[in-house]
């Protein structure tokens, strides 16, 4: 097949090759739920600002819930934790007001002396709902789920069990958006032939009078179904209703709670404070008790608030129950087939001119959202990002190409990439458009800084036209190493230069390659000074820094002019490194990271382990010393001595260390790392170093 037809048909290769990964992506999600595996995080957070985009159509909540808040004033009244003997007035009080269900988010574990009047309370009201909670305890035979009951007596005063927990079904970003109602690794305390049922299911079951098999019936299939929560919109409640009500309308800035059930603060209960208002909607409620006050509460984040109170989340989730209307969600046949739709329309589109294909795309694109909103507006949870992703992805890569195919790609490459890349580099690129990736990405890339030594003293000696050629026939010299060994220069700081590689070309020796050309460049140096003019004070010397991982290399800038550069710590830390061959005496110091993947091509010695500015961890460096297999004679002798000096420093054999230096420095006179350790060790021979002593040179400056 000749190159012109392989590329005519790259639209359907695309097509089907994208049809195949972003289907790869997609399904893992939906072995459980109707909505993509990959996208999943992304859909949430899309519900989340969905959610607070309806101001209206959002349900208000059940008015016959209601949240007993335990907040910061009950607490200052009778004290945190609450006494037990105060719920047990608590629920007196409520049976007096007439409430039809009581549910504790409150968890009743280690005895206490007024127990009995909790337990005795609980028989009094009967329709009260308490907790137990499973727990997970890893051993060496797999994980054990064990329960944990309230105390004795009250779990068989309790109308029903039901356990808390939402282990099952919170996010990787601590939000809970979905709902198991029954799980299947405990058995019910009361019923072992049947699975743990929720704290919310058997409140509805206590509130509605259902049997718990009924509701079993609707929320297992198999195994417990995971529901969509239709979260409730919040609205503003008094703090103290009773106490504030009077002057609601002439003082704005009362205290409010913000939440979709009212909220009653359980010190205006205990004291009999309650407004007619709240005690007209007390009368057949189902009432949850929780903590809201900070720091004696759990709470998840809902998309109306960052700290909404676990028990707000039960009352949605009841309200969801009683209402039985949660989110519900197309099927996957349904979302497969318009996924199909959104990738393959660009193949299809391309034969449309270009304004024409762009208007499509751009009605798609509004009409779907349209689609999305109204049908989220009528409890439908439509996947939005993954179907808006598959279009644009598909559409962005079919126009790319008929960009580049339509004869503007080399030229775009060029103009582009001319300015920071090599010659060769801006030729394979322009041969093949495919290897361009114009927005950022993160890459494993090798980062390089050399800077040239005693530049300003020389530069004091020379004439300003004197030292431009200077520093030209230097940065040219070095920079063609770089090139060469298919680095990428990208830009100049004065006398230093930072250079990278392994984009925008993938390069997979890229650390190897970086390595010799530092190992080149001071090679290059030593021919450079052969003919330079005799007089000037010092000779310039060279200072390297490598180090390689994860960095975002892409376009930045201004409109008008772009730079392909890369950012990150990484970035940072190869610059620290060639300043701190000032400390060691060293030429080129490169990070354990770099190293330890180039160590088959270039001769190293350990520096040492160092933290440099900015850095609170240590890292491990070396300094490279040449070429594999082509050390001089003096460095076979001296390297031997030195790692036996390295290792008698590191195990604090300071007298034996300092013995090995003097040892290195009559074969390598005035070599600088050796000169350094030599001086410590000879200082710490007679005073030695705290007990905390790691061993880690620590670097104060840049």
């Amino acid at each position: 097949m000749s190159e012109k037809t392989s590329a005519s048909r790259f639209p359907l290769y695309f097509t089907l090759s994208f049809t195949f990964v972003f289907f790869i992506l997609y399904w893992p999600g939906m072995l459980l739920l109707p909505f993509g595996g990959f996208f999943v995080s992304l859909e949430d957070n899309w519900v989340d600002m969905t959610f607070q985009l309806r101001e209206s159509g959002v349900p208000e909540g059940d008015p016959r819930i209601i949240l007993a808040a335990i907040d910061e004033d009950t607490g200052k009244e009778f004290g945190f934790p609450l006494p037990r003997n105060a719920y047990a007035r608590l629920l007196d009080q409520l049976k007096k007001y007439g409430v039809k269900t009581v549910a504790f988010d409150v968890m009743f574990f280690e005895p206490k002396p007024e127990d009995k009047d909790l337990i005795a309370a609980t028989k009094r009201f009967k329709d009260v709902v308490h907790l137990y909670q499973s727990k997970t305890d890893n051993t060496p035979h797999g994980p054990v789920v064990s329960v944990n009951l309230p105390v004795k007596g009250l779990g068989e005063a309790a109308q029903f069990l039901g356990y808390p927990n939402i282990d099952l079904v919170i996010d990787d970003d601590g939000h809970v958006r979905r709902s198991m109602m029954f799980d299947t690794r405990i058995s019910d305390p009361r019923d072992a032939a049947h699975m743990a049922s929720s704290m919310d299911i058997v409140c509805v079951a206590s509130f509605l009078g259902k049997p718990i098999a009924e509701l079993r019936e609707l929320y297992v299939d198999g195994r417990p179904k995971a529901m969509l929560i239709n979260f409730r919109r919040p609205k503003e409640w008094l703090q103290h209703e009773k106490r504030d009500e009077g002057l609601a309308k002439e003082v704005a800035n009362l205290p409010k709670i913000t939440s979709p059930y009212r909220t009653i603060s359980v010190m205006d209960l205990l004291k009999g404070e309650v407004s007619a208002s709240q005690k007209k909607a007390l009368r057949g409620s189902l009432l949850i008790i929780g903590s809201t006050t900070l720091g004696y509460f759990d709470h998840y984040p809902s998309p109306y608030s960052p700290t909404a109170p676990g028990a707000e989340y039960h009352a949605n989730n009841i309200d969801n129950l009683i209402h039985e209307d949660f989110l519900k969600a197309p099927t996957r046949l349904t979302m497969l087939l318009v996924l199909l739709v959104m990738i393959w329309l660009p193949f299809f589109l391309r034969r449309l001119a270009p304004a024409a294909g762009n208007a499509v795309v751009a009605a798609l694109v509004a009409g779907w959202f349209a689609l999305v909103y109204t049908r989220f507006s009528q409890g439908w949870r439509v996947d939005f990002i993954a179907p808006m992703a598959a279009l644009v992805v598909s559409f962005l890569v079919q126009t790319v190409y008929r960009v580049f195919t339509e004869g503007a790609e080399k030229k775009f490459i060029k103009n582009l990439f001319g300015q920071f890349v090599a010659p060769e580099v801006v030729e394979d690129l322009a041969r093949d458009p495919s290897k361009v990736k114009l927005g950022g990405e993160k890459r494993d890339m090798t980062i390089f800084f050399l800077d040239i030594a005693h530049f300003t003293t020389i530069s004091e000696k020379m004439a300003p036209e004197a030292l431009i050629v200077f520093l030209n026939k230097y940065l040219s010299v070095l920079s063609k190493v770089v090139h060469e060994r298919q680095g990428v220069v990208d830009k100049y700081i004065g006398d230093c230069i930072m250079a990278f590689w392994n984009a925008p070309l993938e390069l997979k020796d890229h650390r190897a390659q970086a390595c010799l050309a530092a190992v080149e460049c001071q090679e290059k140096m030593k021919e450079l000074n052969t003919d330079l003019d005799p007089t000037l004070p010092e000779l310039p010397a060279i200072r390297i820094g490598l180090n390689s991982g994860e960095v975002t290399v892409g376009l930045t800038g201004s409109e008008k002019k772009l730079q392909y550069t890369v950012i990150g710590d990484e970035v940072n830390l190869a610059s620290r490194l060639e300043g701190a061959n000032k400390f060691f005496g060293s030429k080129i110091m490169a990070s354990e990271s770099t190293y330890a993947q180039a160590k088959d091509v270039v001769e190293a010695r350990e520096l040492g382990r160092v933290r440099v500015v900015g850095k609170s961890e240590p890292i491990r460096v070396f300094e490279l010393i040449g070429r594999k297999g082509a050390l001089s004679d003096e460095w076979k002798k001296a390297l031997p001595l030195y790692e036996k000096g390295v290792a008698h420093f590191n195990k604090k054999e300071f007298a034996e260390a300092q013995a090995a230096f003097e040892a290195v420095l009559k074969v390598l006179p005035g070599d600088g790392p050796t000169k350094l350790y030599l001086n410590v060790s000879t200082d710490y021979a007679v005073i030695p170093p705290p007990e905390e002593w790691d061993g880690v040179f620590n670097l104060t400056a840049k």
